[in-house]
């Protein structure tokens, strides 16, 4: 990291750390310069955008038909992010319990993920928003699949050694977070300012984007921040009902302009620049809330098809039934059908049977003892494919 970018940076100071090096401990929250009527524009569209995505939500028969579908997109995209790449269609098989154990390491890594942030969205009834929130969403997602990636990796733990950005050698780093001992200074801080009671003025979009920053420019743990610190988002602003149900996601837009995500919070540490990057964070929740919206025209597009389709296969409440789990576990095999439903192996077979001359399902090639099926048009919409190309 070069001393020189960071050197007299208004938010927040360098420190010594091993090798002769240099790293950047942020000041605490908030800032004090920021201008709110300067983001008066972005915060009224973000917040715009969010009322719309809340009604969408409370217009859904179930909210799991948009939540699950986002909650995978999600997975993909922000382990894609750092590296951690599978296929959608591995990521569900693998979830539905199809050889778990014969999967590449990195579907399982990011089934972690989706399992994580499930989990910690669950938390939230029963817990704060806190450090044991991110610290337990941490050792779930890299339990049983940690890495060795320059540091020791201990799941669910910060860091204990130093850790740099950029680069294999930290002479060579673009960026140098806080040493350990300032790091747990660092996340306390950050805990209290997200549970503070005096606001002061600060509306809870400029938070989220605040926090979000806070929690990157710390980096607290050896390896995985990048996925827990977009984990952070959501979880804030469900915490602090800035959305209804768990229905907004950025790891998919911002995966798109990821080098401009990195390089905005890069200059609020080098130069201050924090209108820059909540402006692009608010642009990010913008769009990502039509993008949700989007999603869940196609989705209900696709249950009324479904339903059309079993109208004219002779509608049942069972048929009906798999048609709603579907959204919210898109591969089934016939025994998994069958329990749902409480009925016998051939019963559900039979339906299954009906679901796919319906063109509901299609058998996934290559799997047996049991076979699974999938619900490809739902696949379709997580994965951003037209159904009418498909």
């Amino acid at each position: 990291m070069k001393k020189a970018d960071f050197d007299g940076s208004p938010s927040g100071r360098l420190v010594p750390t091993e090798r002769s090096q240099w790293a950047f401990v942020p000041n605490p929250l908030p800032p004090t310069d920021i201008d709110l009527a300067a983001l008066a524009d972005p915060i009224a569209r973000a917040a715009q955008a969010l009322g719309e995505l809340n009604g969408i939500g409370r217009t859904l028969p179930d909210p799991y038909l948009l939540i699950r579908p986002l909650q995978a997109q999600e997975a993909l995209t922000s382990s894609s992010m750092e590296g951690t790449y599978t296929t959608l269609s591995d990521l569900l098989l693998v979830e539905a319990g199809a050889g778990e154990q014969n999967r590449a390491p990195d579907t399982r890594e990011v089934l972690n993920y989706r399992r994580a942030l499930a989990a910690a969205i669950e938390s939230l009834g029963e817990f704060p928003l806190s450090l044991r929130t991110l610290c337990e969403a941490h050792r779930q997602l890299l339990g049983g699949v940690v890495r060795q990636r320059g540091a020791t990796v201990r799941a669910g733990e910060f860091k204990q050694h130093q850790n740099f950005i950029g680069a294999y050698e930290i002479e060579n780093a673009r960026f140098v977070p806080p040493p350990r001992d300032q790091t747990i200074i660092c996340m306390s801080d950050l805990e209290k300012f997200i549970h503070r009671d005096d606001r002061n003025g600060l509306p809870l979009l400029v938070d989220a984007a605040l926090i979000h920053y806070q929690f990157e420019t710390i980096h607290p743990f050896a390896d995985g921040n990048g996925r827990v610190g977009r984990m952070l988002i959501t979880l804030h602003l469900f915490a602090a009902k800035i959305i209804r149900q768990p229905i907004l996601y950025l790891s998919p837009m911002l995966e798109r302009r990821k080098d401009e995500y990195i390089d905005r919070m890069y200059e609020v540490s080098r130069n201050g620049n924090w209108l820059g990057w909540i402006r692009f964070f608010l642009e990010m929740v913008t769009l990502s809330c039509h993008a949700a919206i989007s999603t869940a025209d196609r989705l209900l597009s696709v249950q009324r098809g479904y339903r059309e389709r079993l109208q004219r296969a002779g509608r049942s409440a069972n048929l009906l039934g798999i048609v709603d789990l579907l959204f919210r576990s898109p591969v089934l095999s016939i025994p998994q059908i069958a329990e749902h439903l409480g009925v016998t192996y051939r019963a559900a077979q039979l339906n299954v049977d009906t679901l796919l001359s319906a063109n509901v399902l299609q058998e996934f090639v290559g799997t047996s003892n049991p076979k699974f099926f999938a619900a490809r048009e739902i696949l379709n919409v997580i994965s951003g494919v037209d159904n009418n190309d498909a």
